[in-house]
């Protein structure tokens, strides 16, 4: 990436690359820009498009990792579904009083969203396998349930690479962050 003069507050720069689209094969448009974002560090927000087709495709990679941490958050009122959450791309998410845990595959993204958007891909991966032991479509209907009517849980992220967080108000003592010593897995 080239050092020119910063993009913008947090971008310090950018190139574009026209590339082969992986779908149809057409010219796309390929950006890396090279961010420092708060709490992640240095990272490249890499991103594709077509125009001819409409693939897209964003991926954060971060530039720098940190300790591995292991993140709890006890979710005990329909508040805590607003909570802020960042999984990066080689994180696990578990809810052990659903029976869900979820490993990231080598093309996961890193994710901004809530504990209710947690709860809600974790819904629609659930609706896209056709079979499920115990029926997909009736845990999908108990993870709505959740959702609307509220449940106690933990929602436990596992970031070999540090950078995920969970983001409750402060002073909240439904957080722990645990660092996991001696764990080189990626």
């Amino acid at each position: 990436m080239g050092e020119g003069g910063r993009v913008s507050v947090y971008a310090q720069s950018s190139e574009e690359l026209r590339v082969e689209c992986p779908a149809c094969g057409s010219e796309a448009v390929l950006r890396e820009s090279l961010y420092e974002l708060p709490k992640v560090g240095r990272a490249i927000l890499v991103s594709v498009t077509c125009r001819v087709c409409g693939y897209k495709r964003a991926d954060i990679v971060p530039c720098e990792v940190k300790k591995h941490v292991r993140l709890y958050y006890a979710v005990d009122s329909p508040e805590d579904l607003n909570v802020r959450v960042v999984r990066s791309s080689v994180a696990s998410v578990e809810i052990p009083e659903l029976g869900v845990s979820v490993t990231p595959g080598a093309a996961a993204p890193m994710v901004v969203t809530n504990v209710e958007g947690v709860l809600r891909m974790i819904q629609d991966a659930t609706l896209s396998i056709e079979v499920l032991e115990g029926g997909a479509k009736s845990f999908a209907e108990k993870l709505e349930e959740v959702i609307k009517r509220g449940a106690r849980f933990t929602l436990v992220i596992d970031d070999p690479w540090g950078i995920s967080s969970i983001e409750p108000p402060k002073d909240s003592v439904k957080m722990v962050v645990e660092e996991v010593e001696g764990a080189t897995e990626n």
